[in-house]
């Protein structure tokens, strides 16, 4: 109803309805206001509430922040895109291992629990009706840039690797692979970690691993297409050393 009523030119009474829809994913009123205390009662999200229901929360909340918020009410924004990025990074905390620390995500795949593979689950874009998969990538991407704009840079990794998982294995779109891929890039030298944004952005320069039509799975062909590379230390940059040291002459020499 939201959709209809923001298409329609309504964008009050659609601010109503997708506050309404995500109160209605949380079985209780004013969520928004609320969702630390919500968080704290339910500390893994996509186990109380569902997959499908935090993605489709995160979607909501996005469409408020972008459409309802932005511009006009600072806190209300900030707070919708806070939440978003909580929902969109629930699903990871499913099984185990899954990251606890921000560096992990930046070879973390979801693609463990959103494929159908495990017992009693099925493909989480299984109903495209349900939760259509350019709809989160594109909710994903604007959160996602939203926390680059708010420097909240370590919660923009778990969405990057979201977005990267459903470009890479749902819609199979290079172009939206790459710009998770520099998303995920932007975030990692922000918060420090130099190294691992050379190899991201490596891989983006070479073209490697991404997404291949009418190709059948196997490990060969994924080697063949970058799935398994290995860049050498050769050019890679210390972390703990300053952007000066002799050690990281070669990768700065590269960049």
């Amino acid at each position: 109803m939201g959709n209809l009523h923001y298409a329609d030119g309504n964008l009050g009474e659609a601010e109503v309805q997708w506050n309404d829809c995500v109160d209605t994913i949380f079985q209780r009123l004013y969520v928004v206001k609320e969702f630390r205390q919500v968080f704290k009662d339910n500390p893994s999200l996509a186990d109380s509430f569902g997959s499908k229901q935090v993605l489709i929360g995160g979607i909501v909340l996005a469409k408020l922040a972008k459409l309802c918020y932005e511009g006009k009410d600072l806190h209300k924004y900030t707070e919708c895109v806070l939440m978003a990025s909580e929902l969109f990074a629930a699903p990871a905390k499913l099984t185990l291992p899954h990251p606890q620390v921000a560096i992990e995500y930046a070879s973390y795949c979801f693609s463990e629990f959103l494929d159908g593979r495990c017992a009693g689950e099925s493909h989480v874009f299984q109903d495209k009706q349900v939760l259509q998969p350019s709809e989160v990538l594109h909710c994903v991407q604007t959160v996602a840039q939203a926390l680059l704009d708010l420097e909240v840079f370590p919660q923009v990794l778990p969405l990057c690797s979201l977005m990267e998982y459903v470009a890479q294995n749902v819609v199979k779109s290079a172009i939206l692979v790459t710009k998770a891929r520099v998303l995920k890039a932007n975030a990692l030298i922000e918060i420090g970690y130099i190294d691992q944004a050379l190899l991201i952005y490596k891989r983006v320069l070479k073209g490697i691993d991404l997404p291949k039509y009418a190709s059948r799975y196997s490990m060969a062909m994924q080697r063949k297409d970058g799935s398994y590379v290995h860049f050498g230390t050769k050019d890679c940059y210390r972390n703990d050393l300053s952007p000066e040291a002799e050690e990281n002459a070669a990768a700065l020499a590269f960049i």
